[in-house]
C-alpha cells in the first residue's frame, strides 16, 4: 500500500480514525494523507435569508463564522500533525473547502484506502434520519473505505463476508492485497445460507481453494437462512472480531446500521471497523 487517506470533518477531529490510519500505515509502509473537509455548501446555505420575497446573501455573518471555523479547522490539523510526528512521520495534509462527498470521492481515485471515523457527519443537523455523507461515500468512492468507531481494537481477528458474488470476492481480494494475510493470524469467513434446508456456501470448493492459497488458517461459519443485512449486522455486533470485510453485503448491512441513526448513535452502533469496497 502507498496512500492511506484519513478523512476528517474539519471541525471534529477523530482520534480513533488517525490512530487506525497510523496502525495500517505502519503495517504497510504507507504515507498517511489527512484530508480535512469543510462543508461550505451547508454553511453558505445556512446564511441565506429572504428580503421582501427575494433571496439575497448576507455575507457578514458568514465571514465571522468562517474566521471562527478556520481557527477550529487549524486546531484539528495541528492535532493530526502532532499524532503523526509522534507516532508515524510519513504524512501530508490536504484541506478541501467545498462539498465533502464530492471532494473525498475525487481524492479517492488516487488512494489505496479511505478511513473515516464513524461519527463524521459534516453537518450540525444532528436530528437527520441517517448519515447521508457516509452512504454517498460508500456508493461513489473509487477505493475501499474503512469506517471505524472512536476506539477500535488493533487488527488481529478478521471477518470476511462471502455470498458467492463477484463483489464479495473482489472485496476479499482487495483486503488481502492491501493487508497481506501473513501479518494476521485469525480469519473467519461468514456467509448467510441461501436456503432454509442448506448450510452450504456458494461455490464452496472453488472459494476454499482460492482462500487457502492466501490464508494459512481460516474458520468458516454459515449463518441460518434469513435477511443477509439483518443476520450480518447482528453477527458483527455480537461476535469477537477486529475488522469486517464486505463487498455486496456491505451496503445492505450498513444501511441497517445507519437506519434512523443520528451521527452520535452511529458511533454506538458501529462497534468494529468495517472495510467496504465494490466493483
Amino acid at each position: 500500500m502507498k496512500k492511506v487517506i484519513v478523512a476528517f470533518d474539519g471541525l471534529h477531529f477523530s482520534k480513533g480514525a488517525v490512530n487506525y490510519a497510523i496502525q495500517l500505515a505502519k503495517d504497510s509502509g504507507s504515507v498517511i494523507t489527512g484530508v480535512f473537509l469543510h462543508d461550505l455548501y451547508y454553511r453558505y446555505g445556512a446564511s441565506a435569508t429572504v428580503l421582501e420575497g427575494q433571496p439575497y446573501f448576507d455575507a457578514s455573518p458568514l465571514l465571522k463564522l468562517a474566521e471562527e471555523e478556520e481557527v477550529e479547522l487549524n486546531k484539528s490539523i495541528q492535532q493530526f500533525e502532532w499524532y503523526c510526528k509522534e507516532f508515524y512521520p510519513h504524512y501530508e495534509v490536504v484541506k478541501d473547502m467545498g462539498i465533502p462527498d464530492y471532494d473525498l470521492v475525487r481524492e479517492s481515485r488516487f488512494a489505496d484506502v479511505i478511513i473515516v471515523g464513524g461519527e463524521v457527519s459534516f453537518t450540525e443537523e444532528k436530528q437527520k434520519a441517517n448519515n447521508q455523507f457516509v452512504k454517498e461515500l460508500l456508493k461513489d468512492a473509487e477505493c475501499p473505505v474503512i469506517i471505524v468507531p472512536e476506539d477500535p481494537d488493533p487488527i488481529h481477528h478478521i471477518t470476511l463476508t462471502y455470498d458467492g458474488s463477484a463483489s464479495s470476492v473482489f472485496a476479499i481480494k482487495q483486503f488481502l492485497y492491501l493487508f497481506p494475510a501473513k501479518r494476521y493470524k485469525e480469519f473467519t469467513v461468514v456467509s448467510v445460507a441461501e436456503k432454509e434446508d442448506s448450510m452450504t456456501i456458494p461455490r464452496e470448493e472453488a472459494f476454499m481453494n482460492f482462500l487457502k492459497k492466501q490464508v494459512s488458517t481460516v474458520h468458516f461459519e454459515v449463518l441460518p437462512h434469513g435477511n443477509p443485512g439483518e443476520m450480518l449486522a447482528n453477527y458483527i455486533n455480537t461476535h469477537r472480531t477486529s475488522i469486517v470485510v464486505m463487498g455486496s453485503y456491505g451496503r445492505n448491512v450498513l444501511s441497517r446500521i445507519l437506519h434512523k441513526s443520528t451521527s452520535e448513535e452511529l458511533l454506538q452502533n458501529l462497534k468494529v471497523p468495517v472495510f467496504i469496497t465494490h466493483i
